[in-house]
């Protein structure tokens, strides 16, 4: 069943090793993520489901990894660098892709391999090795996990669809399952950042926020689409997925942090069976 799930941002100074010893700069949203580890631990999933930002995107499709192995690796710029791998949880993929069909939800599989066809590890993105390192890297026996990304282009009602059937087959599952969305916020809060300064980021962000502190992630359904571009955000479209899941499986989200310490924001909250 789907036991635990959370929203979790995806900035790399975020662990501590690729900090470049600026420790300060993301104390609280770190501290936020340590306590999801732990309430992630303490709910002892055997698969932790990621939905990505960062995958690799197919149009008007969710991609899911389907190779037997999971693996990923961060460098900061001044040579740090920290690695991880995780096995697939390759029965809930099946379970996915069959009740997607069912559903007429486009889940696509990828699976990669080399020259030869010889299976390689499935590539983790930084929105999914990020929380992964906080929910499941640094623990005794590293949980399954399963990395869906969902285009862009989808209609929102897919979206949802999407995350219900993952609920759906978590509930099904003699496994417990938890669910990340990895999602950062408006991009635009800095004007020496790379994308500049635009007023529609925090305007997005304090609408985000309301909506998780109400636990009425609906809300995101009546926001246009122009805004949350004008926004340069990248937590939309997997949240629509998690209101999705829980919709079927109903929890309370509880907001633990938001900050934006540099150009774009990070939010944290936990999420708990009602």
């Amino acid at each position: 069943m789907l036991v635990t799930a959370c929203i979790a941002p995806h900035g790399g100074e975020l662990i501590p090793a690729l900090a470049q010893g600026n420790l300060e700069r993301m104390a609280v949203t770190r501290a936020s993520m340590e306590e999801l580890g732990r309430r992630f631990l303490a709910a002892k999933p055997d698969t932790i489901v990621v939905l990505t930002p960062h995958g690799t995107q197919v149009a008007g499709c969710v991609t899911v990894g389907a190779n037997e192995l999971a693996a990923g690796s961060l460098d900061s710029e001044d040579g740090a660098r920290v690695s991880a791998d995780f096995p697939v949880d390759l029965g809930l993929v099946e379970a996915l892709l069959n009740r997607a069909a069912e559903r007429d939800v486009p889940i696509l599989p990828l699976a990669f391999a080399d020259e030869d066809r010889n299976p390689l590890p499935f590539q983790l993105d930084w929105g999914a090795f990020i929380p992964l390192w906080f929910m499941g890297a640094k623990w005794e026996k590293r949980p399954e996990i399963v990395v869906l990304c969902p285009s862009r282009a989808l209609p929102r009602t897919v979206l949802i669809d999407s995350g219900r059937v993952i609920a759906e087959v978590c509930a099904e599952s003699e496994r417990r399952v938890a669910l990340i969305c990895s999602a950062d916020q408006g991009h635009g809060h800095d004007e020496s950042g790379p994308y500049g300064f635009a007023t529609d980021s925090a305007e997005y962000d304090a609408a985000y926020i309301d909506a998780v502190r109400a636990n009425q992630l609906d809300r995101l359904l009546e926001w246009e689409d122009a805004w949350i571009g004008c926004a340069m955000t990248d937590s939309f479209w997997q949240t629509l997925m998690l209101h999705g899941a829980m919709l079927h499986t109903r929890m309370r989200a509880e907001l633990l942090s938001y900050e934006a310490p540099t150009y774009f924001g990070m939010a944290v909250a936990a999420c708990e069976r009602a």
